[in-house]
């Protein structure tokens, strides 16, 4: 499966409804209830409308029409996160007094590190999901490192979406320090070819009967199941 190839990155998973008017009044009950299911995180900034609370690869923000968990590394959905998702999610529920919800959905980034950004261009052709031309065209080099694609796949009916991306990138970082400490400014790349997953619910959606948990094995488990019809490698 191509997906065993690559290592989640990072996951964001998000909920919305209509405007949770109570958010004014319970803002510091809720910050002080998220940050006993995640002990690590700390308050960030707090509005009128959001507040926020971030700490080591999660934030949590709560705000008047959505509210989202963001987590990053390769655990962002183990079983002991899906349950502090499930966990955070019932905290909104009840504090917000939510009967309804709008959407849920959950985005998930899954990477594959090269050494090149050649090299991850060159693997995510050979996957054969578009012509790729095999003459010269537009006046470009053949095997020019650049030469990639992006592709974008989108399925959706009146119920759900499901979108994947697929695309490789170089990420570039250059810092400029004290020259008296440092003689010379600090430059670093990573190449890598990236799978983004994204996956929703549209629809009015009855809060108190919505199990999060199950929902979160759901999606994994529809991810592992066709990914490969979509983009496996194909002959």
């Amino acid at each position: 499966m191509i997906l065993d190839s690559y290592a989640l990155h990072s996951i964001i998973v998000q909920i919305q409804y209509t405007d949770a008017f109570l958010i004014w009044d319970r803002a510091g009950r809720i910050a002080r209830d998220v940050a006993k299911i995640w002990p690590s995180i700390k308050f960030v900034d707090g509005q009128p409308n959001q507040q926020t609370l971030s700490g080591k690869d999660v934030q949590i923000q709560t705000a008047l029409k959505q509210a989202t968990i963001t987590l990053r590394g390769a655990k962002a959905l183990d079983q002991n996160r899906v349950r502090q998702i499930t966990e955070t999610f019932e905290l909104w529920r009840d504090a917000l007094e939510l009967l309804q919800i709008t959407r849920v959905s959950a985005r998930s980034v899954y990477i594959r590190k090269f050494d090149s950004l050649k090299a991850a261009n060159v693997a995510l052709r050979a996957l054969n999901v578009v012509s790729w031309p095999t003459e010269r065209v537009f006046d470009q080099s053949m095997d020019a490192g650049q030469n990639g694609l992006e592709v974008h796949f989108r399925f959706e009916d009146a119920v759900s979406f499901t979108s994947v991306r697929l695309k490789a990138e170089e990420l570039r970082l250059e810092v400029e320090l004290d020259a008296d400490f440092f003689d010379q400014p600090i430059k670093e790349s990573r190449c890598r070819a990236v799978i983004d997953f994204d996956r929703g619910i549209l629809g009015t959606i009855d809060a108190s009967k919505f199990r999060m948990d199950d929902w979160l094995k759901g999606y994994v488990h529809v991810l592992r199941r066709d990914l490969d019809k979509v983009i496996g490698s194909k002959k």
